[in-house]
């Protein structure tokens, strides 16, 4: 594809959709893998529970989570958590809880990526009872990678934030008993500190203080100064506020840089581009810029996709 030739990418009418099945629905999802335009995704959810349940059996499918689907099949998982935020329902949000265990236990570090920071955002529209529940079980299940167990952490967070006062205390002390067990996994610990330093409180400060000075290395994920600053910002952060809109990854400009970055990548032409076995890439936003040691976890990442540091490179940087 030349610099001057735009990709073609799917469009459908608003009729034309409405006269498709969930089924055929879906099949359009694989087909147009990461060109599928927001409309179609915004139909899918339209279904409600009907789409849920079929997207449901489509995840819990094991050949879903192997090497050798395709490319439209894998791209199916994404969408799936996609849509299944978009349906406000507690089978919804039990849903995404079960693409979380899935993508751990399958080491889908990809779809991870893909998704990273954004599931408090996801959750959002969802009753919290159960769905916490199940968050919160994930989060507590050592036999997962810490990575997608820290993202479950950050929903039982943010669900309980809003939920009021009391339930946000109860669910921050609950995510400090972890922090501060010793047995625990230790990139665990530090990534889960991201909420306590979001929403401190006084008796965690210690704690908080502590772990920043026993990390070292090139990279560490809270500084000294960061405590201070969070607990002198006088106010809770959300995380859910500022994770920014996962459905962005359909804006027709986005889906457009894509292609152009698939193209140039599989040319070889993209500056620091390595040859894999991977069938999709490791960095999701742009080509990787390695960030310098003074990044701080709450700053913007410098590959340039938006999001915050601690949500992105570096858990890579720290491996």
């Amino acid at each position: 594809m030349t610099a001057n030739t735009a990709p073609v990418l799917p469009t459908y009418s608003e009729d034309e959709l409405a006269a498709l099945s969930p089924s055929a629905l879906i099949a359009l999802l694989i087909r147009d893998e990461d060109r599928a335009p927001r409309n179609l995704i915004e139909h899918c959810a339209a279904r409600g529970e009907e789409m849920a349940a079929l997207l449901g059996t489509k995840v819990d499918e094991d050949r879903a989570w192997r090497s050798a689907v395709s490319h439209g099949e894998w791209w199916l998982q994404l969408h799936a958590a996609m849509i299944l935020g978009l349906i406000a329902s507690e089978s919804a949000g039990l849903l995404l809880v079960g693409l979380m265990r899935h993508m751990a236990q399958s080491g889908d570090d990809n779809l991870q990526e893909w998704l990273a920071g954004y599931w408090p955002r996801l959750f959002a529209n969802k009753p919290r009872s159960a769905v916490a529940a199940a968050a919160r079980a994930l989060s507590e299940d050592r036999a997962l990678d810490w990575y997608i167990r820290s993202e479950a952490a950050d929903v039982v967070i943010d669900a309980a934030a809003r939920d009021g006062a009391e339930g946000l205390d109860r669910d921050i002390d609950w995510l400090a008993a972890r922090v501060a067990d010793d047995s625990e996994d230790w990139d665990f610990r530090l990534s889960a500190c991201g909420a306590l330093l979001d929403y401190p409180r006084e008796r965690h400060r210690n704690l908080l203080a502590d772990l920043a000075a026993r990390q070292s290395g090139h990279m560490v994920q809270f500084l000294a100064e960061e405590v201070d600053i969070a607990y002198a910002r006088g106010h809770d952060e959300s995380n859910s506020e500022r994770s920014g809109d996962p459905w962005q990854f359909y804006a027709p400009g986005k889906i457009a840089r894509r292609q152009d970055r698939w193209e140039e990548e599989a040319a070889g032409e993209n500056e620091g581009f390595t040859d894999t076995d991977d069938e999709f890439f490791d960095e999701p936003a742009l080509p990787y810029v390695r960030p310098t040691e003074k990044v701080g976890r709450n700053d913007p990442c410098p590959c340039g996709s938006g999001k915050k540091y601690k949500k992105c490179c570096l858990p890579r940087a720290q491996s």
